[in-house]
């Protein structure tokens, strides 16, 4: 009896190892006798190290990589005579467990990569300082595993593909049996066919995640040379082996667009397969790497053109989601869906925006441009061929998930009782993800078509910002909410739903919206108090976007009016900061119009606000910042008054800032929140001079005590600064004062 080569140490001790002592355990598992098998579990334990993060010695790293190297050898050489010792389908589990070792060390790899390149570069250092860096943080350079991997993709990437085939032709029900080819595939004979549906089914996820990954790094430009060379063990089943000949056909050379399709093909067509229906006992690792190569294929401007121009596929990717989420809860398999929705949707974007600038640039009638999209001219979606209608469906079943009372057949249930949703984390991302992808679904379609869609996405997203956007000690803005302001925005500046047929339309739906966002931001008694900002926020959006569908409706005006004027009265500075930058752009607005009103009735309060902080300085860097933020809109009103009020304007101004001022005896006590401000006020004060000097000299003229106070504290400056200057050691080289301050500006 032949002895069984074993691994030295069990796989799980191996992690834990960061030496030459890795590569020495599992070199015996390699030989060219040892049973497959072992073999198998060897590959697993390698890739799985390599994954593991722990690697820090580039040595050890390219001690095991070669190991794998020389396993790949043998995948495409095929055995010798010492291979006839063991069964046909454990030849199968081991070549496919090298193929899935591989795949798995691959997409760590790239992910690898694609983390270095996302973050920021370190400063220049020398060649020395580098590799002493990386030695002291015991972490290898990033390209360091792409970089070992690179030079076998060629080889690997044919094998993926033909391994992807075989599964895909395994799996296919019982009725298409005669597809099959009569000489078996690339991996398996016709005599080992069921063992092999076992060895396929444990390595086809991470294979599919690599090919995804390969292809989009090359931007599918690499056509496919002959299999056979490829896999040169495997002469005798060439024709299997070739991805792009269909069963018993003879060879024949496709051009790249054909490989490529059928590259799309067959991955969508595993990948729809598998997510239709994953038995419960399947890994989720099978699930997400799944997703994952679905999101990383969707990257390809390529693949985002094939799946955009057929929409259907689409369609259906859509409806396997949806059919998966039914069955499978976890967040995580959750928020990789919507990152494929959303990767779904832009491709459709990009796609439909092609267009549209295609029959502008060729002079086509502006009607015919604007009904290009889902909708047409009657605005009606199709369920089962409307992306749009799919889109909806699917992330409407996400929000009811985590926002039950969403749905209204919860909302009308006689025990709901209405709450504000304090979401978990991951509920709060899925939340936001979903709010993003809702808001993109109006450029998919046409004037018409938006109208049909823009009632239920405008309803969502106020609702979730109502239910969402809660007051918190730190003043952090939830994702949802953030997601939602967002989609607010990108809606109200939407024009292409502007048009004569839909102007209507689309007024009563922007002053519905804005009168139940001014109807949540109303706090209600045994709910959570609504965070002011956020919502004063969402009035904002809409003032500053939707100006002409809401001038003239008084109700909408008083009330946006209201919730700035509790937000200025408000006790807590934070809300106050926000609320004056907000109304600064109120009355910046273009629209003379919109912006007069809200000037005449909130400039008022706002000098009230400012002048009583005389009486009670800011105490904290939050009072000091929304003081600041106050007279910041003050500047801005006095920029916007005519020449022939600047002096009326001026007179509010100048008075309030010099109030502000210390003399020298209150400064030295002072805290440094109040020096600030008072520095604050002795800069502004300074610029607004030179700025408008003939109506500062009037404002000054007319109150004596202002000039005496202003030319104290600026007198008290200069001696601050000599003073400072004289502390310090004398320069070599003297230079005179570029800027010199003023004691009189008369």
């Amino acid at each position: 009896m032949r002895s069984r080569p074993t691994l030295t140490l069990p796989w799980h001790v191996l992690l834990n190892y960061e030496t030459l002592q890795v590569g020495a355990a599992l070199r015996p598992a390699f030989s060219q006798d040892t049973p497959s098998d072992i073999i198998a579990k060897a590959c697993q334990v390698c890739s799985t190290w390599i994954g593991s993060g722990v690697v820090s010695d580039l040595n050890d790293l390219r001690r095991v990589h070669n190991l794998l190297v020389s396993s790949l050898d043998k995948v495409q050489a095929g055995k010798g005579s010492s291979s006839q010792l063991y069964r046909e389908s454990a030849t199968t589990m081991e070549k496919l467990a090298v193929l899935k070792a591989w795949a798995e060390v691959y997409v760590v790899a790239m992910n690898i990569k694609k983390e270095a390149e996302s973050k920021p570069k370190r400063a220049m250092k020398s060649t020395d300082d580098d590799d002493d860096d990386y030695g002291t943080m015991d972490e290898l350079p990033p390209d360091s595993l792409i970089t070992l991997v690179q030079p076998e993709l060629p080889t690997l990437s044919r094998l993926w593909l033909a391994a992807l085939k075989d599964y895909a032709l395994l799996t296919l029900p019982a009725e298409f049996a005669s597809q099959l080819p009569p000489d078996g595939g690339a991996f398996y004979t016709p005599e080992t066919i069921d063992t092999a549906r076992l060895h396929y089914r444990n390595s086809w996820a991470p294979i599919l995640h690599a090919v995804a990954l390969w292809l989009n790094s090359t931007g599918f430009t690499c056509s496919e040379s002959a299999e056979a060379a490829a896999i040169p063990g495997l002469q005798k089943r060439a024709t299997p082996v070739n991805l792009n000949q269909a069963s018993g056909a003879m060879p024949g050379a496709k051009s790249l667009p054909e490989i490529n399709k059928d590259r799309m093909h067959l991955i969508l067509g595993v990948s729809i397969q598998f997510l239709c229906s994953p038995r419960p006992e399947e890994p989720i690792e099978h699930v997400t790497a799944c997703l994952q190569a679905l999101h990383t294929l969707l990257d390809s401007p390529y693949a985002r053109i094939h799946i955009a121009e057929d929409q259907l596929i689409g369609v259906e990717l859509l409806s396997v989601l949806h059919r998966l989420l039914l069955t499978w809860n976890p967040p995580s398999v959750q928020l990789l869906v919507t990152g494929v929705v959303q990767q779904i949707v832009r491709a459709a974007q990009d796609y439909l925006q092609e267009k549209r600038n295609t029959l502008n640039e060729d002079d086509v009638e502006k009607e015919s441009c604007l009904i290009v999209g889902e909708g047409g001219d009657s605005g009606g979606l199709v369920p089962g061929k409307s992306l749009v209608f799919a889109t909806m469906e699917l992330l409407m079943f996400i929000l009811v998930r985590h926002m039950p009372h969403l749905s209204t057949k919860m909302s009308d249930s006689p025990s709901h009782i209405a709450t504000k949703t304090r979401l978990s984390e991951e509920s709060a991302r899925l939340v936001a993800a979903t709010v993003t992808i809702l808001s993109d679904l109006p450029s998919l379609c046409s004037p018409a078509g938006c109208m049909t869609i823009l009632p239920t996405i405008l309803f969502l997203i106020a609702r979730i910002l109502k239910d969402t956007a809660i007051k918190s000690a730190d003043n952090q803005v939830p994702l949802p909410v953030s997601a939602a302001l967002q989609g607010i925005k990108s809606i109200v500046t939407l024009s292409m739903a502007k048009t004569e047929d839909t102007q209507k339309q689309w007024t009563a739906l922007i002053r519905s919206t804005l009168a139940c966002i001014l109807e949540y931001s109303q706090p209600e008694d045994s709910m959570p108090m609504p965070d002011e900002v956020s919502m004063l926020t969402a009035i904002a959006l809409f003032l500053w976007s939707a100006s002409s569908e809401i001038i003239g409706v008084q109700s909408l005006q008083n009330g946006c009016m209201n919730r700035f004027k509790n937000a200025l009265n408000s006790c807590d500075p934070w809300v106050q900061a926000k609320c004056y930058q907000l109304l600064l752009s109120v009355f910046q607005h273009s629209n003379r119009a919109l912006s007069t009103p809200y000037i005449h009735s909130l400039a008022p309060i706002v000098v009230e606000k400012l002048k009583a902080v005389e009486r009670n300085r800011p105490a904290s860097s939050t009072e000091l910042l929304a003081v600041q933020e106050g007279i910041k809109v003050l500047e801005t009103l006095v920029a916007l008054g005519e020449e022939q009020n600047r002096v009326q304007l001026l007179a509010l101004l100048v008075p309030t800032l010099i109030s502000y001022l210390l003399d020298e005896n209150s400064f030295a006590s002072a805290s440094t929140v109040s020096k600030d401000l008072h520095e604050f006020a002795l800069q502004n004060l300074m610029h607004i001079g030179p700025l408008y000097p003939h109506a500062f000299k009037t404002v000054m003229g007319a109150a004596p005590e202002l000039k005496v106070r202003l030319e104290t504290a600026v007198r008290a400056s200069q001696a601050s600064k000599a003073k400072a200057a004289t502390r310090q050691p004398t320069p070599a080289v003297h230079s005179a004062p570029t800027i010199k301050l003023k004691t009189s500006f008369f």
